[in-house]
């Protein structure tokens, strides 16, 4: 076996664990291993299948949106704000227990994100492995984003961003060196 196939074996077995009891799931192992498999992809997500599924979901057509949602978490199983979604979906549906789920896997994955560092430092930077878990990091925080500048610091991609919050004005550092690599590897 590859040791392509054997990093997606392990992320693939991983995600079942972390599935199956989403309290007990190692997130951070779970993120690590996902950049390392072949399904980790941090751009060209399908934008379009997303605004249809929020489409549905403001619409009310939970049962169309169940489907959709499913399709898009199948091609997309880190996706923080899907699992949030899903939640929504399975409340409305009268499904608690699978809501539930989908709401501890998320919470999950956002809680590794924002304890991977404290982000007002370069060796401090918050990891992480999408530009969509950026986004979220800093909405989280309760931060918006003015100006960023992407930097290579200890040969890791570092994106700095100049961010306003009820604190006033602060620069952030968020570690992108995976999504980064992986755009390197794309274009190489």
């Amino acid at each position: 076996m590859s040791a392509a196939s054997q990093e997606q074996a392990a992320f693939e077995t991983l995600l079942l664990e972390a599935l199956a009891d989403p309290v007990r799931a190692d997130y951070d192992t779970l993120r690590a291993r996902y950049v390392l498999s072949e399904r980790y992809q941090p751009w060209y997500r399908d934008q379009e299948g997303l605004e249809e599924l929020r489409m549905r979901m403001a619409m009310g057509e939970w049962e169309g949106s169940l489907v959709l949602a499913g399709e898009l978490v199948e091609g997309d199983p880190l996706f923080i704000d899907l699992r949030f979604m899903l939640s929504r979906i399975f409340d409305h549906g009268g499904q608690d227990y699978e809501a539930s789920l989908q709401r501890t896997f998320g919470n999950g994955l956002l809680r590794s994100v924002l304890r991977s560092g404290d982000g007002r430092s370069a060796k401090t930077a918050i990891r992480v492995i999408d530009p969509r878990e950026l986004k979220l990091a800093l909405e989280s925080m309760n931060l918006k984003a003015c100006s960023s500048q992407l930097r290579k610091i200890d040969d890791r991609w570092l994106e700095a961003i100049n961010c306003v919050g009820s604190g006033g004005e602060r620069l952030m550092f968020f570690d992108v060196d995976s999504s980064q690599r992986w755009l390197i590897r794309l274009h190489g």
